[in-house]
């Protein structure tokens, strides 16, 4: 299981889009679960942490 954070909007669009799950113990909050069953969820999993850094990264650009 990969649990990773976002704002509770991109979290909103990840669970209706079927990307990601509410966060198994924190359902209200911007965290989100995503379930690795086999080598199929890879994929899934590394394109939110790839998301999630790109918003990090770009809002630590926005700041400099």
């Amino acid at each position: 299981m990969a649990d990773l954070p976002f704002p509770i909007r991109t979290r909103k669009e990840l669970v209706e889009s079927g990307k990601a799950q509410h966060h198994h113990v924190l359902p209200q909050t911007g965290w989100v679960s995503y379930y690795l069953r086999g080598e199929e969820d890879i994929t899934g999993a590394l394109d939110l942490f790839r998301k999630n850094y790109d918003r990090l990264t770009a809002r630590k650009g926005a700041r400099s």
